[in-house]
């Protein structure tokens, strides 16, 4: 278990990353975050790389299948048994992906969920399978954001629907941030806000427009682009940013 002093020293030397999108600069950087993750136990270093790497937009680059990221998702929630809150953000994280890559699958054309289980993480597969024609699968009341991720989705905004996309992630991360305030969940949750504020602060609107129209034009006319794409495809797609995040 860790030293409090020490997790205390840490959490107050880190400066305030403020609210999302209020800024275009981050308020430390990543040479220098990684200098003060030094202070972290062994164990919990171990712990929040698996954690990031997971999470973050960049760390399921190197996944090929749906089934690599979910496994791996599973391995990282049971690693992180000691630390339910933690446990409880990634899972929200992997369900965040899985509506959003079933609403870019249903917007592609596909017209029903098929074999969702090897595509899909969490508990709303079912219900995202039984409610596929409808804007939200059925989940307007417990997630409104869906609905408008859709809508956003028909009209081809993309700038707003990452804005979206992070702001539901941000809200997650501030849920359970009031719960801790110098303990290993409270740095997990600081780095975990850390790489979207990052992310959002290299944010190049035409850039990522180029980028999106770019990866477009090679799934549809690239030889070797999959008829099924798995979710180190599909999960990178719930941005059109061309941004990394991941602490490694």
């Amino acid at each position: 278990m860790s030293r409090p002093h020490q997790y205390i020293a840490l959490m107050t030397s880190l400066p305030h990353l403020g609210k999302l999108f209020s800024r275009k600069d981050v308020p430390i950087s990543k040479f220098r975050l990684k200098q003060r993750l030094a202070m972290l136990e062994e164990e919990h270093q171990r712990l929040l790389r698996e954690m990031v790497e997971v999470t973050a937009w960049a760390g399921v680059a190197k996944y090929d299948q749906d089934v690599e990221v979910i496994r791996r998702a599973n391995q990282v929630i049971a690693d992180l048994k000691d630390y339910p809150d933690l446990q409880d953000l990634v899972q929200a994280r992997m369900e965040t992906r899985t509506l959003i890559a079933a609403l870019r699958r249903r917007g592609r054309g596909q017209d029903a969920a098929g074999d969702i289980q090897n595509w899909g993480f969490g508990c709303w597969c079912s219900q995202i399978k039984a409610n596929w024609t409808d804007p939200a699968f059925g989940l307007g009341h417990f997630k409104p954001w869906v609905a408008e991720a859709h809508r956003l989705m028909q009209s081809d905004d993309h700038v707003a629907m990452e804005r979206l996309t992070l702001t539901e992630v941000f809200r997650q991360l501030d849920q359970y941030g009031t719960r801790h305030e110098f303990d290993f969940e409270a740095v997990g949750i600081y780095v975990l806000r850390w790489v979207i504020v990052e992310r959002w602060s290299r944010y190049d609107e035409e850039e990522a427009r180029k980028r999106l129209l770019s990866l477009v034009a090679a799934a549809l006319n690239g030889p070797q682009a999959p008829e099924n794409p798995g979710v180190g495809q599909e999960f990178l797609k719930d941005s059109s940013l061309p941004l990394e995040g991941a602490i490694s």
